[in-house]
């Protein structure tokens, strides 16, 4: 029996935190929680077939006649986040329309909003748990067309009625397989700065024990894989041909002895591959009063293949990093380790974010000029926003709004808004004005043009980067206010030419390909730009009143994110035992 993954295109909404050129092109990476759910399929003896249509460049029809001619007996979709699963949604309901395959979801968010999900009507299951576990119960039960009770972790209908299973075990991380990556083309994937083709991502840790208020991982616990798991990994990706990795991990080099274990253990191998990872710039420093940088861990991660770094820096400014409970300053320390990492042949990319809480135009200005003064390869400003399961949606959405905004977005009863930034004056078209003005200072300058072009590998690469100069230079960016005729009609010719530059563009999310692509697509953004009069409305100041529009749940039925936590389970309709 054949089993179907498929993983539609996403693209750039009013509440992300990129400016959308560099969320259309931050890279094209694989689903890696299809890698972990093809190894539970393969082991209830099932084959297993990916459609990854971004990556491929398929549209929904292209993808919906491949699934008729190769006939699955099941197909299976991902809710890894709140923020693109509108557009799953998008692809999923004709798909299972049109096929009448039984369809399948799992993944992050299918575990915190199954009834929001499975209501949508166009999934018969949902899994609620790991589906390198959950498929091998699952499978053998939808084959035999019975017998579902008995499945951990199911939500399905049973006599008209969504009822849910017992909650199946909780491994930890370092007991999960590596994921069976033979399903992606490897060849396809990139990330904005790799520089090897046959690249894949990478998770050896979730979690993070840091509580920054920004950012879900403090959420989910911290665990880890060992040095010699990672590596085991690392190995599997190279007898497949991969020869670049980036882990994902927020916090890879939290733990010194097992970073140095994991780069001395590649040097031994003499694994060929460069990989890449996260870190906060204290995790290769010593913490002590006098923070030197941490000379033998970062000379072993160079010597081990790490060839890129990104660093959370987030501020300039200590006040905003107090605000946000980052818990580091904005010293001269981070000079000398980021110094310190470049001089070992490390490729430094900074992290900041533009609006945090208590962020001023002044405190916005030091953050760009430390990003200017630092020794780094690459910078990315992110503008600051209340993001799922966060500690400033419980302030700012559910505390002070009373909207559980995120459940009511996957539930398909609100649209996608700009949401409130009560925490600064700074609004956000103003805010992404000032990350394109940080981009193009800090990539123009005439120095560092001269040192990207020395480290460029390859023609793409440095196409890649042109193409996107170009873009980020052309798009226009949301209005600050009401905007007449001629700005408008000046809008909708830059958006004519960004849109038909990318529709040649090998990789991007771009949004040209979500109203048709080519200059049918470019003509439409171009209308829409045309008709744009005035910015987005932000959650809660909705002309319409979106409180107003957004349904109590049943009593008892719906609790927010938070009320959960830290039990994981999620609240149902009804419970069924061992039958």
């Amino acid at each position: 029996m054949k089993v179907a993954f498929v993983y539609p295109p996403f693209y750039a909404k009013p509440f992300n935190e990129n400016l959308p050129t560099v969320d259309d092109e931050f890279g094209l990476f694989p689903h890696i929680g299809f890698g972990w759910a093809a190894r539970g399929a393969s082991a209830a003896g099932w084959e297993v077939r990916l459609w990854d249509a971004p990556a491929e460049k398929k549209s929904l029809d292209q993808v919906t006649r491949e699934l008729c001619a190769w006939s699955p007996d099941l197909i299976a979709f991902s809710a890894h986040a709140c923020q693109t699963i509108r557009d799953l949604y998008v692809w999923s309901r004709p798909i299972r329309e049109r096929t009448g395959v039984p369809t399948l979801v799992g993944g992050y968010e299918a575990k915190v909003y199954p009834h929001e999900i499975v209501e949508q009507g166009e999934f018969d299951f949902l899994c609620g748990g790991q589906g390198h576990q959950f498929l091998p119960e699952f499978l053998p039960a939808l084959a035999r067309g019975h017998g579902y009770e008995r499945v951990a972790d199911l939500f399905f209908r049973r006599h008209g009625e969504l009822a849910h299973t017992r909650a199946g075990a909780r491994p930890r991380f370092a007991e999960f397989p590596t994921p069976d990556r033979s399903i992606f083309d490897n060849r396809r994937y990139y990330s904005h700065v790799s520089q090897r083709k046959s690249f894949t991502i990478g998770m050896s840790e979730i979690g993070c024990p840091y509580p920054c208020t920004f950012c879900c991982m403090r959420q989910s616990g911290f665990d880890a894989r060992t040095a010699e798991q990672v590596v085991d990994e690392m190995a599997e990706c190279t007898a497949l041909g991969i020869r670049e990795i980036d882990w994902f991990d927020p916090l890879m080099l939290h733990d010194r002895q097992r970073a140095l274990d994991i780069a001395r253990e590649v040097r031994r191998r003499k694994l060929d591959v460069i990989w890449s990872c996260r870190s906060r710039v204290d995790s290769l420093s010593f913490r002590g009063t006098r923070r030197q940088p941490d000379h033998e861990l970062i000379g072993a991660l160079a010597e081990g293949g790490c060839r890129r770094i990104y660093f959370g820096i987030e501020s300039g400014d200590d006040e905003v990093l107090r605000e946000m409970m980052k818990g580091q300053v904005a010293s001269s320390d981070l000079g000398r380790t980021l110094g310190a990492v470049r001089e070992a042949g490390i490729l430094a990319l900074g992290f900041f974010m533009l609006g945090a809480p208590g962020d001023t135009r002044e405190s916005v200005r030091r953050t760009v000029d430390l990003s200017l003064a630092l020794p780094l390869s690459y910078a990315q400003y992110q503008i600051a926003v209340i993001k799922p399961h966060t500690e400033l949606e419980r302030r700012h959405v559910v505390g002070e709004l009373g909207i559980d905004y995120w459940r009511e977005y996957v539930a398909g009863r609100v649209d996608a808004l700009l949401l409130p930034t009560p925490w600064t004056t700074l609004d956000r078209a103003s805010l992404e004005r000032m990350a394109r003005r940080a981009y193009l200072r800090f990539y123009s300058r005439p120095g560092y043009a001269l040192s990207m072009l020395r480290r460029v590998q390859s023609r793409d690469e440095l196409t890649r980067y042109a193409r996107v100069a170009l873009q980020l230079a052309l798009r226009p960016l949301r209005p600050a206010r009401a905007a007449g005729l001629g700005r408008r009609l000046g809008r909708a010719a830059l958006a004519f030419a960004e849109a038909t530059l990318t529709v040649a563009s090998p990789g991007a999310r771009h949004g040209v390909f979500a109203v048709g692509g080519g200059l049918r697509g470019a003509l439409r953004l171009a209308r829409d730009e045309l008709a744009r009069r005035t910015a987005e409305p932000v959650l809660g100041q909705a002309p319409d009143g979106v409180r107003s529009s957004v349904a109590d749940p049943p009593p008892g039925r719906y609790r927010t994110f938070f009320d959960r936590l830290p039990e994981p389970r999620v609240g149902v309709d009804r419970g069924l035992g061992d039958e």
